[in-house]
């Protein structure tokens, strides 16, 4: 309990959700009380928090991207294809990677140098790189929707296996990587500058900040972080396909806003983006394990994403509110005083 009251108001929430939840679904079904069960699961879901964490970024600082799920199916199947015509695994992540990083950078270079708004490049690029994928299928003698199997073992535990016992391997990558963001965002200098950019970009302008150099680094590791998503999908389901960065980009938006991650930039925090992908995870697998089917799960998690970003509005609100009758409060006890001597 100490934990959670150290927290901001808003994670501490989360955190409870967390805990109300397990406990609600074990009710239901006590099965879901397992430990191991609650640990394993986690690599059902993990793939759009690690996709949440760059895109939290992005939206600190006032833009978005809503092409990283093709950018994750180019790497996918580019991984795969690079890995049959070299016969190296090795060659196929290096490829997977790079393509993420080109892919994250023409966002970059297209958002910096056009001036036209995030969204609307993004959504070009979206169907660009769902486009190149599906080409890029075709080098590797596969028909559009044909994944390419048959990879390397090792490879494939890397996806499946648990070099800690009974931690998932995805779970590991997850933290190491969530860790590496909240380092990124927290304690460095281009941290504050992403949310100076998000909270006044006129400020950050007149402040001489480099805005283009700061959109390139964060839609390249945008681009780099959707690589990586691609190649461990890949290992995950032991097979290389252009289309498993189709269903993200819902799943990662949602885990953002629901972690408290202003839309209008400047507001939000690592540690909601990864407590909101345990909420939302084990909302999906309590329902499963209630019983009901995957459209219910799907309306359930829609209806808690509108509730959570009202929510947060009336918070954000209801918080500034307070705080300038307090201040106003402040003021006239001050005017009080001055005239009282």
């Amino acid at each position: 309990m100490s934990f959670l009251k150290s927290l901001p108001k808003w994670e501490t929430s989360l955190a409870l959700v967390i805990i109300a939840e397990i406990l609600i679904f074990g009710a239901i079904n006590p099965r879901f009380l397992d430990p191991i069960r609650l640990l394993s699961s986690t690599s059902d879901f993990v793939a759009a928090g690690i996709l949440a964490l760059p895109l939290a970024m992005i939206m600190l600082s006032g833009g978005i991207d809503i092409s990283f799920g093709s950018i994750v199916s180019l790497a996918a199947i580019t991984t795969g294809v690079a890995y049959l015509l070299s016969g190296s695994m090795v060659v196929g992540i290096v490829a997977g990677i790079l393509i993420g990083i080109v892919a994250g950078f023409i966002n970059g270079s297209l958002i910096v140098n056009t001036g036209a708004a995030p969204m609307v490049i993004t959504l070009g690029t979206q169907f660009l790189f769902a486009g190149l994928a599906l080409g890029v299928s075709g080098l590797g003698g596969v028909s559009a929707f044909e994944g390419i199997s048959n990879l390397p073992e090792w490879f494939n535990e890397i996806g499946i296996g648990k070099l800690i016992p009974y931690i998932p391997n995805m779970l590991l990558i997850f933290v190491l990587i969530a860790v590496s963001f909240w380092v990124l965002i927290s304690k460095t200098s281009f941290g504050r500058q992403v949310r100076l950019l998000g909270m006044n970009p006129s400020a950050a302008r007149y402040a001489g900040l480099n805005i283009t150099k700061i959109n390139l680094i964060m839609y390249s590791i945008m681009g780099a972080t959707a690589g990586l998503v691609g190649i461990l999908l890949t290992s995950y389901f032991g097979s290389s396909r252009p289309d498993v960065g189709v269903t993200l980009l819902m799943p990662a938006l949602t885990l953002v806003v629901v972690g408290g991650v202003s839309m209008f930039g400047g507001e939000g925090s690592v540690l909601g983006v990864v407590l909101a992908t345990f909420v939302i995870g084990y909302l999906q697998q309590g329902l499963r394990f209630a019983g009901m089917t995957e459209h219910q799960v799907t309306v359930i998690v829609g209806t808690v994403l509108v509730v959570t970003a009202a929510l947060r509005w009336w918070a954000v609100r209801g918080s500034e509110s307070y705080r300038n009758r307090k201040a106003q409060r402040r003021e006239l006890r001050a005017k009080s005083a001055l005239a009282a001597s």
